[in-house]
């Protein structure tokens, strides 16, 4: 039998495994995807969404416009096909949209059932917005009509309703949800429609923006995030819609001389250090106690996180969920701080974990696609200059060209006598 030379046979390596490839964004796989939520039925899990049917418009219209494909793959006949349905969510007062047309009344609409049509909240901001994003100019809003009806939706402790039900007590009204998400979406109609001082065409109730503030900053909770109310848990979906709220009040950052309104954080610092707590890495959903379709809650994530595909959860001992990848780095980008954060990290987490094979995006890994999740994956990556998707502004969430482009308007602007 030969020898064996040893020098010859090679046991072990001490040399470290190639690098993996670096997972990229499959382009063409989300355009396919965006057109086929736009062009067809969306399946039957959305049917319970019909009467906000205007927020699965948004997230189909704002993920083809982030990625910057919607100009170019859709024909202008079909825009203004969609432009003129988001038109007929208008109440006929102009005073605000609903949030589909399944509670249209039309011909049968009176001053005795038109509480069971009302305007709502984010109805009139996803409609604002996706209009905004097929390229119309806003020019068929009544925007003194809407930003008085905005102002009447405030209660005295600076919070918001959702919208009108009839009972024109709001404040004894204790039904109505109050949160920071409907202080948000009032600042951000604001921000788009009331424009420069001295643009509307007659004087128009304001909101109130201190307390509006007062309020936000009550949500605070003991761990410096914020939360539904005043002493609710924190949530990172609630910290944003602080934040972006802030943002869009200019008050976010204060100035660097004091003034006598409240503005900023309470605590910035401690807030950041929440927020920047959340990227995590994704627990094994395989788990003999979690399944993808369970709703115990699922062990919590290992300590220290892993190098590498850590996404972000939104709460304490929660898996990371794609939507927390915008909700999270959209607060520290307003922050100017979404560099404390490991954005290669998330990336992978994004499109190794989550990105599914039919393009979009899930919920969490393994999980399907959906419009949601999609959208709002697709801006994360859009916040870190991904290559394919355009620059996006975080407190509207959607393309920074809008917010240009909205800036830009001439009816934003003040109005000076010929």
């Amino acid at each position: 039998m030969a020898d064996i030379n040893p020098s010859s046979t090679t046991l072990t390596s001490s040399e470290p495994p190639p690098p993996k490839p670096r997972a990229t964004f499959e382009k063409q796989r989300n355009i396919k995807y965006w057109l086929r939520c736009l062009r067809t039925l969306l399946p039957t899990e959305y049917t319970s969404n019909d009467l906000n049917r205007t927020s699965l418009a948004f997230f189909c219209v704002n993920g083809l416009h982030v990625i910057g494909e919607l100009g170019n793959l859709t024909k202008p006949e079909e825009r203004e096909e969609w432009i003129s349905w988001l038109y007929s969510c208008q109440i006929p007062s102009g005073a605000g949209f609903r949030g589909g047309p399944a509670t249209d009344l039309s011909d049968k609409r009176s001053p005795d059932n038109e509480m069971w049509d009302p305007p709502t909240l984010p109805g009139t901001f996803f409609c604002i917005i996706t209009l905004l994003s097929l390229g119309d100019d806003l020019a068929r809003i009544n925007r003194e009509a809407t930003l008085e009806w905005v102002a009447s939706l405030q209660r005295s402790d600076g919070s918001f309703a959702e919208m009108r039900t009839g009972a024109e007590e709001l404040e004894k009204d204790h039904t109505l949800t109050r949160d920071p998400r409907f202080i948000y979406l009032a600042a951000a109609i604001r921000w788009i429609l009331r424009g420069e001082e001295g643009s509307l065409s007659r004087e128009t109730k304001d909101i109130d923006v201190d307390q509006a503030v007062r309020y936000l900053q009550s949500c605070e909770a003991h761990d410096y995030g914020f939360g539904s109310r005043p002493g609710a848990e924190s949530h990172a979906g609630h910290v944003f819609c602080v934040i972006a709220a802030l943002s869009l009040l200019g008050r976010l950052h204060p100035p660097k001389t004091p003034v006598s309104y409240p503005i900023g954080l309470p605590h910035p610092e401690k807030t950041i250090h929440w927020l920047v707590s959340r990227q995590q890495a994704p627990t094994d959903i395989e788990h003999e106690d979690f399944k993808i379709d369970s709703h115990i809650s699922p062990p919590p994530p290992s300590f220290p996180a892993q190098t590498s595909n850590n996404g972000f959860n939104g709460r304490d001992n929660k898996r990371p969920d794609t939507c927390y990848s915008f909700w999270v780095v959209g607060c520290l980008d307003l922050l100017k701080k979404s560099h404390l954060v490991d954005a290669e990290s998330n990336r992978e987490y994004l499109l190794e974990n989550t990105a599914h094979i039919i393009g979009g995006f899930g919920k969490v890994p393994k999980a399907p696609p959906d419009v949601l999740h999609s959208c709002l994956g697709a801006v994360s990556l859009g916040i870190s200059r991904e290559e394919g998707i355009n620059r996006v502004d975080s407190a509207l969430c959607t393309s920074l060209q809008t917010r240009e482009r909205v800036e830009g308007f001439e009816w934003r602007k003040k109005k000076v006598a010929a």
